[in-house]
């Protein structure tokens, strides 16, 4: 059921509850919008404020990119944080700070703003300064001038990183829709015109899975990096194991599902928890772990297993963020234990922790993800409760 709602674009966020009342946050845009939006899932809300709002009107200002616009790509790589990223995908290179600028883009960054790589990797400023120089001068090679912040979009396309096209308009979409104060755009709907709270028109729609995905309601987005599990015990699944993607949550399946990469996991979580992508069927064997499997790092459990190359008998699940992030959203750890829920019903995994395990447990020598400040307690919880009778 959709449901037509008219109010402020701050309050936007409120539609879960039908209500337009209340004290609305400063948010950029025009005082009113028109959105047509499924109650169900409203997407949530973005602080009207950041610690770095300073740091995104100065590094505008020289530059000549929007401020809006800096904003709203923190928040969409890293909901401001400072990370300190690490390669979770081989070939991907770790991101890092405000902007999570990472390899070629990082040294390009620091150049352009005439600062070193590494005040770039662990200064704000120089983080973000870099991020809007690398932004402008990918506006310069289009022809982007001024402060029209939708002609921004194919540089902001371009920021991303991400070669599939598909990934770069759901990440411009997540960009356009955090500065209309929430947190990510059906990708069925876009704005049609630099106006945020303009009216809503269709694009492609979400994509159309040509197999059943195992979760209802996850996005099919086929990756061809998979292949057959192992026969016998060694590849019956056995376990779930929890990822950070180390990146946003389009670049994340954008690079699961490239060939290129050689790498994938069955899900990724989007940072909101309103969207999860299936990549590779569960009875399928991903390509989410390069450890084999040593049972004295799960507390000697599943001693059979031990030797056996770890993807043949598990399930990845990859979430939008960071390692070394201080703390996860909410909306998100719980859209992931209801899915980590099923399956563990679908494959009658035990729910405990020598079978749901982080990527760190069984790959400690070169992995931390999902780091210090995963919640495993709440979680635990939260898988309980949605999997009670």
């Amino acid at each position: 059921m959709k449901t037509c709602i008219r109010c402020t674009a701050a309050a936007f966020a409120t539609a879960l509850f039908a209500a337009c009342g209340g004290d609305a946050p400063k948010v950029s845009g025009p005082a009113t919008c028109s959105v047509s939006l499924s109650v169900s899932t409203a997407p949530a809300s973005v602080p009207d404020s950041s610690r770095y709002d300073r740091y995104f009107e100065a590094a505008g200002a020289e530059f000549g990119v929007p401020a809006s616009l800096l904003r709203s790509v923190g928040y969409v790589e890293t909901s401001w944080q400072m990370v300190e990223g690490q390669e979770e995908f081989p070939g991907l290179p770790a991101a890092f700070g405000v902007m999570a600028l990472r390899g070629e883009r990082l040294r390009t960054g620091a150049r352009l703003a005439g600062v070193s790589e590494e005040a770039v990797r662990r200064d704000a400023t120089a983080n973000i300064r870099a991020a809007a120089a690398l932004l402008r001068s990918y506006g310069d090679a289009l022809g982007v001038r001024g402060g029209d912040v939708e002609a921004w979009s194919p540089a902001v396309a371009r920021f991303s990183g991400i070669a599939d096209t598909e990934g770069e308009a759901s990440y411009v979409r997540d960009v356009n829709a955090v500065r209309a104060g929430h947190r990510s755009m059906p990708a069925a709907a876009s704005r049609s015109s630099s106006d945020p709270c303009g009216p809503v028109v269709p694009t492609a729609p979400t994509p159309t899975p040509t197999a059943q995905t195992d979760q209802a309601g996850a996005t099919w987005r086929a990756s061809p990096n998979f292949n057959t599990r192992q026969a016998g015990e060694g590849g019956k699944v056995h376990a779930v194991i929890i990822h950070s993607c180390e990146g946003a949550y389009a670049g994340c399946w954008s690079w699961l599902a490239n060939p290129v990469s050689q790498v994938s996991a069955h899900y990724v979580v989007r940072e909101d928890g309103a969207e999860i992508t299936q990549l590779v069927r569960e009875a399928s064997r991903g390509w989410h772990i390069g450890a084999t499997y040593d049972s004295t790092r799960n507390a000697g459990h599943g001693g059979v297993l031990h030797g056996v190359q770890s993807n043949h008998f598990t399930i990845g699940v990859e979430h939008g963020g960071f390692a070394s992030q201080t703390s996860w959203p909410v909306a998100q750890i719980d859209a992931s234990a209801k899915l980590v829920c099923e399956v563990t019903k679908r494959w009658q995994i035990p729910r405990d922790r020598m079978h749901i395990v982080s990527h760190a447990q069984l790959q400690p020598y070169d992995r931390t993800d999902p780091g210090a400040s995963w919640p495993w307690a709440d979680y635990m919880t939260r898988i309980d409760r949605y999997c009670a009778p």
